[in-house]
């Protein structure tokens, strides 16, 4: 029997394949610099916004420092949340004690009474890890009473 073999031709689609990738590949990385000047104009727009709210809050800022520092030069104790008088000159020597980011978070929290980590971040305008020293430290010191994610002063003795 005379059997005849087909011989079919191999198409090499390897470059197709490859220009294709490659296409995809430049596809990607201009859509990947639109996005990051996307990112880039948002945050400068954020920028710009906190800017201006912080214009505009920073005389009202600057003014209650000035009558919470009137009230403290004054004598006169803090209700803090809870009910219980907050003695400012004890809380002055604890600031004098411990210093720096402490003697923020204290402020902040004669302020706010109970407040999160994030509220004190906020409140007293310092970073997570700052904060978080600043609590352990107070916390070793026997002044911070730790509630759930929120913390509050103890009440002087």
């Amino acid at each position: 029997m005379n059997e005849e073999i087909m011989i079919r031709p191999v198409v090499d689609t390897r470059d197709e394949r490859i220009e294709s990738l490659e296409d995809d590949v430049r596809r990607l990385r201009a859509e990947l610099a639109a996005a990051k000047r996307e990112a880039s104009d948002a945050r400068a727009d954020a920028g710009r916004a906190l800017s201006a709210l912080r214009k505009q809050l920073n005389p009202l800022y600057l003014a209650l420092q000035a009558v919470f520092g009137e009230l403290d030069a004054a004598g006169l104790d803090d209700v803090s949340s809870g009910g219980s008088m907050q003695s400012s000159a004890y809380w002055d020597d604890w600031k004098r004690r411990l210093g720096g980011s402490c003697a923020k978070v204290i402020d902040a929290l004669l302020l706010g009474g109970e407040m999160s980590v994030k509220s004190i971040t906020i409140a007293a305008r310092m970073g997570q890890q700052t904060v978080y020293e600043a609590t352990s430290k107070m916390g070793r010191a026997g002044i911070l009473i730790r509630n759930g994610k929120k913390f509050s002063l103890k009440s002087p003795q």
